[in-house]
């Protein structure tokens, strides 16, 4: 039986709330973890994204699969979408009425995947989530609370991939700090390991047991071990 995501996959397939269903090859949903912590928003499918129906998978998508690499994760363990499901004409940016089509779809996955940490690539993504109008060279290096969630935006890879060679502060750059604040946020967020039995000194601890001695709270040496020259154990 498909699950509540599957289904609404099924469903944006077919999508025609905006223009852009005409000039599409297909719907671009999202891939990945429906149980991430980590969830990535972009801006938009680009051309080999439209042609496989799968978001970040041109050159863009090998430099944040390069990033995630650089953190201990890989694709499989985030869940990547986009603002818009469908591609706009020679890539051209979102218009304020596809957005707001596709907010539903977005929204959805938000709740459906119910990440802990969001990462926004891109300006549009993070003006969209933040209802901003800054741009993200501001917005960037720092993080925002989003709807119980933590937001964190960055530069979008292909901004990254233009700007290489340029004079001035490098996107790269820029992505690689807020990839290791974002390393940060995952481990913050991770529940901490219970707690062992012998950690916790509870019943059948045997150094909790080696430490409990007679009432008043005194023990008794052993045999041949003058008083006063009792070893603490379970302490190493």
């Amino acid at each position: 039986m498909p699950t509540e995501l599957e289904r609404l996959a099924a469903e944006a397939a077919t999508c025609t709330r905006c223009p852009l269903h005409e000039t599409r090859t297909q719907v671009v949903f999202g891939e990945g973890s429906p149980t991430a912590e980590l969830m990535f928003v972009g801006e938009a499918p680009g051309y080999h994204e439209d042609r496989q129906g799968r978001p970040f998978v041109g050159p863009s998508g090998q430099l944040l699969n390069r990033l995630l690499a650089g953190i201990g994760l890989r694709r499989e363990d985030v869940y990547i979408c986009n603002v818009l499901k469908s591609r706009p004409p020679r890539n051209r940016d979102p218009q304020p009425d596809e957005i707001a089509a596709c907010r539903y779809w977005l929204d959805a996955q938000v709740r459906l995947v119910d990440p802990k940490v969001v990462v926004t690539l891109g300006n549009f993504a993070a003006k969209t989530l933040l209802e901003e109008t800054t741009g993200i060279t501001r917005l960037r290096g720092r993080t925002y609370p989003f709807q119980g969630r933590v937001l964190l935006p960055t530069f979008h890879p292909a901004a990254a991939l233009h700007a290489s060679g340029r004079a001035g502060p490098s996107p790269l750059d820029g992505m690689e700090e807020d990839f290791a604040l974002l390393s940060k946020l995952l481990a913050e967020h991770r529940p901490a390991p219970p707690e062992s039995p012998a950690a916790s000194g509870g019943a059948g601890d045997p150094a909790s047991q080696a430490t409990t001695g007679p009432p008043g709270g005194e023990r008794e040496p052993p045999p041949g071990q003058p008083p006063g020259s009792e070893q603490q154990l379970g302490l190493f």
